[in-house]
């Protein structure tokens, strides 16, 4: 733990930020619903996201349609939806909500045709990056790299440092950072993170760096070498899932 607390101070010495690391989370709320469509029932609920994009019922509601990606491989729900909420003060504003309210009402009809169509969801409320980022970033890539953590008893705020301290090796590395997204309420995930990639293959692209600078890198980033870095996160966790996605235009 010495080692740790010293190469955090050390790192707030030498280490310069990444340029856009102000950019990878913030204050700003998203409602985060994780959905697994009922047996045989992906490829409508997929077609039932269409329909409701294709309508008037966000713009009724004074949103935007919720980023939405598809899973590839590994955790169990079919569909990642974030929806924008700016802040609880926004969101339930009497203004906010009576428009959400007489939208629903407009396109109840529309919005019944979901009946069904889902056997599991669940809600996860989390401060992330600016709205403005998040929508650059999922506009300018198609693959998703989501992972998603569970803290152990009192280590969620050190979770959180450790996901920074990661993204400073990763900018290091001349790797992509992550987004880093904390909890706010709902369900027991304490933070997750995505990685925005063109495609698996750019994700699975090797970092432009030699094992010399990657470990100087990990170091430099308050890690005690580069092996440290998984090794760390692992001790700080009681559960995480990793997944794969796409977006669903």
């Amino acid at each position: 733990m010495m080692f740790r607390v010293f190469g955090l101070v050390m790192l707030a010495v030498v280490f310069v930020a990444p340029a856009n690391a102000q950019e990878r989370e913030g204050d700003y709320l998203y409602k985060v619903s994780t959905v697994r469509a009922a047996t045989g029932k992906l490829e409508p609920l997929l077609e039932w996201a269409a329909e409701i994009k294709a309508s008037d019922y966000y713009k009724d509601a004074g949103g935007q349609f919720p980023f939405m990606m598809r899973h590839s491989q590994g955790d169990q729900w079919d569909l990642m939806i974030i929806s924008p909420m700016e802040s609880w003060t926004a969101y339930h504003s009497k203004n906010a909500t009576k428009r959400r309210n007489k939208a629903a009402e407009k396109h109840g009809a529309l919005l019944a045709k979901g009946d069904g169509l889902f056997a599991f969801d669940e809600d996860h409320f989390a401060y992330g990056p600016p709205l403005s980022e998040l929508t650059r970033e999922y506009s300018e890539n198609g693959f998703y790299h989501i992972e998603m953590f569970k803290a152990a008893p009192g280590k969620a705020a050190e979770l959180t440092e450790q996901r920074r301290m990661e993204n400073a090796y990763l900018a290091a590395t001349g790797q992509t950072t992550n987004m880093i997204f904390t909890r706010a309420a709902g369900s027991d995930v304490d933070v997750f993170t995505i990685g925005f990639h063109e495609s698996l293959k750019s994700f699975a692209a090797d970092a432009p760096a030699t094992p010399e600078e990657k470990e100087q890198a990990a170091k430099d980033a308050g890690f005690k070498d580069r092996s440290d870095i998984s090794f760390y996160l692992r001790s700080l966790l009681s559960d995480h899932h990793d997944t794969l996605a796409v977006k669903v235009e």
